[in-house]
């Protein structure tokens, strides 16, 4: 099973960024365009764990240690991965909760760490070395090149929303692109701090 963890984003957050760049999608329909219900916030990216050992997973989601409040947060500014040359990802980032997504990752980034023993899980996974630099993939070239212009014509939607739980995702891929479903949870507490 692909199995990745995110953070969900609310429906009018997504339909938000999806308007935001109608007007590229329009001009390069053969990019990867992300379909609204696969915006997230990727945490981590497991890759391919078997069936039999996804409940390895229970104790991490169960832990007390990573609940936590809602967590306030704005987009920010679009962006490229990487930075300069072919662009591969084209991203939406976050402009206000950024540190305490961070902060989340880095804890959650430790309590998976007893999941990679020979056996486990998680035996052979690397957390990204890179950190977590909280953003939403938007598109990926595909057929059609990214073209660096669209991040400055986007008119990113303002406004707060919060994020209210981590989730460990399956990542099913199909011929109409992949399709995610929510296998466990760790919900936050109510409002945010």
């Amino acid at each position: 099973m692909r199995l990745f963890a995110a953070f969900p984003v609310p429906p009018a957050v997504r339909s938000g960024i999806v308007s935001a760049f109608s007007a590229a999608r329009a001009l390069a329909p053969r990019a990867k365009w992300v379909d609204s219900e696969g915006m997230h916030l990727t945490l981590h990216f497991f890759g391919e764990v078997p069936e039999d050992l996804v409940a390895g997973f229970d104790p991490v989601f169960a832990d007390p240690g990573l609940q936590r409040p809602a967590m306030r947060a704005a987009l920010g500014p679009a962006g490229f991965f990487p930075p300069s040359g072919p662009a591969r990802v084209l991203w939406v980032g976050i402009s206000q909760g950024r540190e305490e997504m961070r902060a989340f990752w880095s804890r959650l980034t430790e309590k998976l760490q007893p999941l990679r023993v020979p056996g486990g899980p998680l035996a052979g996974w690397e957390p990204d070395r890179r950190g977590f630099s909280p953003h939403i993939t938007v598109a990926r070239p595909g057929a059609a090149a990214l073209d660096r212009q669209w991040a400055g014509q986007a008119e990113v939607p303002a406004g707060e929303f919060l994020i209210t739980e981590c989730v460990l995702f399956q990542s099913l891929l199909g011929p109409g692109g992949a399709r995610y479903v929510a296998l466990k949870r760790i919900p936050f507490r109510g409002e945010a701090a």
